[in-house]
């Protein structure tokens, strides 16, 4: 099974302002472990239920991504942010 996920403007906005170089690449990284084997123990991987075709994964401790399924194996990277701004905040006025 092959993986595509695209970034959007928003998550590489997001990326930008974690700042801390190190975050980043844990973000990279989780992206990456993501396209090689999504049911890796250490994502976390889940369905958002509050949001038909959106999911997580975590990149770090305090870190989760926001991906977009969009298609059979393709999701985009829509945001980055800590759980109560991936679950909450993120889809207030969406």
């Amino acid at each position: 099974m092959t993986l595509e996920v695209t970034p959007t403007k928003s998550f590489l906005k997001d990326l930008k302002r974690l700042g801390d170089e190190a975050r980043q690449e844990q973000v990279i990284d989780a992206i990456g472990l993501f396209v090689e084997n999504p049911w890796a123990s250490s994502l976390y991987f889940e369905k958002i239920r509050s949001k038909k075709g959106y999911f997580s994964i975590r990149a770090n401790y305090h870190d989760r991504i926001l991906l977009r399924e969009t298609g059979p194996s393709k999701y985009d990277a829509v945001a980055i942010g800590n759980h109560d701004y991936i679950y909450g905040s993120y889809f207030r006025g969406r």
